[in-house]
């Protein structure tokens, strides 16, 4: 298990009707690594009844463990950037960050390596629901600004929509879709023209619904599996 370090709510803007925004503090983010945005880390919750989480390895301990994903982290100010997809399902870590008050704790674990394989490659193709948005975000923010390609993000409603400093080369294209059953990524992948070369690939949203996309991609010229990450990140 990475590092576990407590940290508290420095922060909140709701960023969108269904993403909040929380920057977290505290002196354990002193040794925090820089340049991780997009890596996963395990978000630690307290218990029903507790303001604090308790940090440790103890039986059960893995219950109040969520991942997510680093939005932002400023190494001089020490602030973590966290963004949770709020108002469309409950459990232990939306209704936390639903909830939240300036000074709540949150302990924090990692984070782990980045998942995006390959910045430099010859066009870039990024898929995420609302889940995977600031992933994704990170992701595009991350590319050098000579990278092209195409994203594709899906979100609940036009407002969802995010300002995100893309590469001028990447096509952003929003898909509004409010009926989780509908794999309206699927269906961007399907009307996408299809580009020359290899392209590092970033796949992330409801798992029956990324086994599809894998399915279609893997049929694609130029496709490498080593160059993909394909993630279920929650299941319908």
């Amino acid at each position: 298990m990475k590092k576990m370090r407590m940290t508290q709510v420095a922060y909140i803007e709701d960023i969108g009707p269904h993403m909040r925004r929380i920057v977290l503090r505290g002196d354990d983010l002193n040794d925090f690594p820089a340049g991780e945005e997009s890596a996963h880390f395990k978000a630690i919750f307290p218990s029903p009844g507790q303001n604090k989480p308790k940090l440790g390895i103890y039986t059960g301990f893995k219950q109040w463990m969520r991942s997510y994903t680093v939005r932002a982290f400023n190494n001089q100010t020490k602030e973590l950037t966290v963004d949770f997809a709020v108002n469309d399902h409950e459990g232990l870590a939306t209704n936390w960050a639903k909830n939240a008050q300036l000074g709540d704790y949150l302990g924090v674990a990692g984070p782990g390596e980045a998942k995006y394989t390959n910045y430099h490659a010859d066009w870039h193709l990024i898929m995420a629901d609302l889940t995977a948005l600031p992933a994704a975000a990170a992701i595009l923010e991350k590319l050098p600004a000579t990278a092209v390609g195409t994203a594709f993000l899906q979100v609940p409603t036009v407002k969802d929509k995010l300002i995100i400093a893309a590469p001028s080369g990447v096509e952003v294209q929003w898909l509004i879709n409010d009926n989780l059953n509908k794999n309206a990524l699927l269906e961007g992948l399907e009307n996408l023209t299809w580009r020359g070369g290899n392209p590092a690939i970033f796949v992330a949203g409801e798992t029956g619904q990324t086994k599809a996309i894998k399915n279609q991609l893997k049929t694609k010229l130029g496709y490498i599996s080593k160059e993909t990450y394909i993630s279920g990140y929650w299941k319908a």
